[in-house]
């Protein structure tokens, strides 16, 4: 019994992987079942864990549950405790994860695992994004005429928000480019095959989504990657295949009006396109409202913020004051922003070098790419507040623990 416990851990952490792009419902019942799994093991082999290096201030793990206590702090304060609440259930993977991680046996954290754990939730995403692109052509072929725009942003996303599924896609292909593929194809080429693939098909989803953020990243990504490989590797065939794919994708959004018109006349939203009832309906607009006031909004609850519950309340105070009307409420869509009107100026600094500290042990040339994915992060956490949802607070949470405990192991693979 105590080997069969033992040796069901590392098949639903790959579930737990896998789940991690997939509606809510995969999400906990991973969680759960990795949390039982767990706590039993710990319970009936004793498995030296890797308890000891989590509780260490040097392990950035442990400031992912420093950041959710403080929002626990903010309930003491806060005046709507059923939304306060409900905030504490989204956040909870910051503290489930942490746990996770403390009790997983040493024996099961090696890097080729961690990098089969990358490809699982790489597949999940794929499978998903598979299922998305059938019901959207299902649509598009339920009209007397093709609807190309089911295919695209919102249309095609379905349920799903186009952002979280953009950073999905996003850090999916970053850290394809940088999965080994040696240990799964035996030759070189046959491994850069795989790769390429997995790259491209990551890039064309990541165009039909149409997400602007998700665009520039891919973009970034692909001026990092030909770096890499240009000048730190000297791979020049591999620098030109990656370059070829960046001009296909440029072409595309020349000529493709769906992928084009999101960035269109993008600068003159950003000067707030105001009606005269003071509506603001253009996506741009309201951010570029929401940026350009941050300053008064943070201080009003500079040092401590308003209180876990009370962000909603205080950003509907704060529209009704500025005599701004949306169509629905709208968040910061800014981690950073909403992060300090929460939980104050204290709360904001905390979370910025809970950030940097995953940063540091990275900062060589053989980081570049793993530094540019958590500033990659970190520019999508400044058009969205990432971690006031479920998807969004799931995937980040799971993201650092995994570069917590890769950055743990010297030895290569």
């Amino acid at each position: 019994m105590k080997k069969n416990i033992h040796n069901l851990i590392y098949p639903i952490l790959l579930f737990a992987g896998f789940s991690i792009a997939l509606p809510p419902f995969f999400k906990s019942l991973s969680l759960v079942l990795l949390l039982l799994v767990l706590l039993v093991n710990r319970v009936v082999n004793k498995n030296q864990t890797y308890f000891s290096k989590i509780l260490n201030f040097k392990n950035p793990v442990l400031y992912l549950a420093v950041f959710y206590f403080l929002y626990c702090i903010g309930m003491f304060y806060t005046t709507d405790l059923k939304e306060g609440f409900r905030d504490l259930n989204i956040k909870l993977p910051l503290i489930l994860l942490p746990i996770v991680a403390c009790l997983l046996p040493k024996r099961i954290i090696t890097k080729k695992r961690l990098w089969n754990l990358f490809l699982a939730f790489a597949l999940g995403l794929i499978v998903l994004q598979v299922y998305l692109l059938v019901i959207a052509f299902s649509n598009a072929f339920s009209t007397d005429v093709f609807d190309v725009k089911q295919l695209f942003y919102t249309k095609l996303a379905g349920k799903y928000h186009s952002t979280y599924l953009s950073l999905f896609t996003s850090f999916a292909l970053v850290y394809s480019y940088l999965l080994p593929f040696k240990y799964i194809a035996k030759s070189t080429k046959k491994a850069f095959t795989i790769k390429f693939v997995f790259i491209l098909w990551l890039s064309i989803y990541n165009v039909l989504l149409s997400s602007r953020i998700g665009i520039i990243a891919m973009f970034l990504a692909f001026v990092v990657i030909m770096f890499n490989e240009l000048v730190i590797k000297r791979r020049l065939l591999n620098t030109l295949a990656y370059l070829f794919v960046c001009i296909v994708f440029v072409f595309s959004f020349i000529t493709v009006n769906n992928i084009n018109k999101r960035f269109d006349n993008m600068a003159a939203k950003t000067q707030i396109e105001e009606n005269k009832d003071k509506k603001l309906n253009d996506s741009v607009s309201q951010r570029s409202f929401i940026y350009k006031n941050a300053g008064e909004l943070i201080e009003r609850n500079l040092v401590f913020g308003a209180g876990t519950g009370d962000v909603r309340a205080t950003m509907q105070e704060f529209y009704l004051e500025k005599g701004v009307n949306f169509k629905t409420y709208l968040n910061p869509h800014n981690q950073f922003i909403q992060t300090a009107v929460a939980i104050g100026v204290v709360g904001l600094i905390f979370f910025i070098v809970m950030l940097l500290s995953f940063s540091l042990s990275f900062w060589n040339k053989n980081g570049l790419l793993f530094l540019f994915s958590i500033g990659m992060l970190c520019v999508y956490m400044m058009t969205e507040s990432i971690i006031e949802r479920q998807q969004g607070v799931h995937f980040v949470a799971f993201y650092l623990v995994w570069l917590s405990a890769f950055k743990g192991i010297k030895k290569e693979m």
